[in-house]
């Protein structure tokens, strides 16, 4: 498990939501009203979360690594 900014996270990757792990179905970047840049993580299951691109997520990528 690492520690990575929201905005490196990828399809298929495993997070961390509320203590619960989720796979990641999808990855979507969109704007804040601001102007401010967020990602929208779309799970297989449950809902998605949308979340500041640079807030840190604990993220599990299997046999690929994190780079």
């Amino acid at each position: 498990m690492a520690r990575v900014a929201a905005l490196r996270v990828r399809s298929g990757d495993l997070v961390s939501v509320r203590g619960q792990w989720r796979e990641v179905k999808a990855v979507r970047s969109d704007r804040f009203a601001s102007g401010g840049l967020v990602v929208v993580l779309v799970f297989k299951a449950g809902p998605s979360l949308r979340i500041n691109a640079a807030d840190g997520l604990a993220v599990e990528r299997g046999g690929r690594g994190l780079r």
